[in-house]
């Protein structure tokens, strides 16, 4: 197992000294994570078998077992093999959709292995302007690419928010209350000479129009029965 502390020297040390090529390639002891290479120190082991696991996107893993004798700092130098290229994609803004030769591989961002040779690569996002281009994968290299997708125009893009429709003219209250106004008016015009020539009529039979003079100055007729 690996122990908490790290190598410091000294003769009766146990534990392991890698070396490994390419730099930045990720170091797993017993299924655990240590470290990135270039290791800083030899790290402290229990005596025993250990199992090792060094891995990068672009490699080949290096696995195997290992033997750790106590008193002694065991030696292991690994050179991992290239064997596709790595493309990294990334977006601003929110993720987009990556599909690589029509399939898709995720969103961004993006991290995929692709074998040596040329491939199509397109970045869709819902009401944004997709991008595609190509590139030429390359065994152990990596090629990165950020992007900054742009937004459809708003009448093209089915996802925009689109503002209601003016109202029509009919729909505007200023035409409704002109129209209550003259509405008023005609009714006005037309029952206050109604009443006007059956004052009698009015005074006699119904106790209306009490008073046609307010009627004529505010446009109103008060009927009470």
């Amino acid at each position: 197992m690996l122990l908490p502390s790290a190598y410091a020297g000294g003769a009766a040390a146990t534990g392991l000294s890698l070396r490994c090529s390419p730099d930045q390639s990720d170091v797993f002891i017993d299924g655990e994570k240590v470290g990135q290479t270039p290791l800083s120190s030899p790290l402290v082991l229990s005596a025993g078998d250990h199992t090792i696991r060094v891995s990068r996107p672009g490699f080949a893993p290096y696995i195997d077992v290992f033997r750790v004798k106590t008193g002694v700092l065991t030696s292991l130098e690994v050179e991992l093999i290239p064997i596709s290229g790595v493309l990294r994609v990334t977006s601003e803004g929110k993720a987009a959709h990556v599909y690589v030769d029509g399939k898709y591989i995720g969103d961004t961002p993006s991290e995929s292995e692709h074998p040596a040779g040329s491939h199509s690569v397109r970045v869709e996002l819902p009401g944004y302007t997709p991008e595609a281009f190509t590139i030429n994968s390359v065994a152990g290299q990596v090629i990165e690419r950020s992007l900054t997708l742009r937004e459809l125009p708003e009448d093209q893009n089915p996802y925009a928010r689109k503002a209601p429709p003016p109202p029509k003219w009919y729909q505007k209250w200023w035409v409704w209350t002109i129209a209550a106004v003259g509405v008023s008016a005609v009714a006005t015009a037309i029952i206050v000479p109604v009443v006007l020539s059956n004052r009698d009529f009015c005074d006699s039979r119904l106790d209306v129009c009490r008073d046609v003079r307010t009627a004529q100055q505010g446009l109103s007729l008060t009927v009470r029965f």
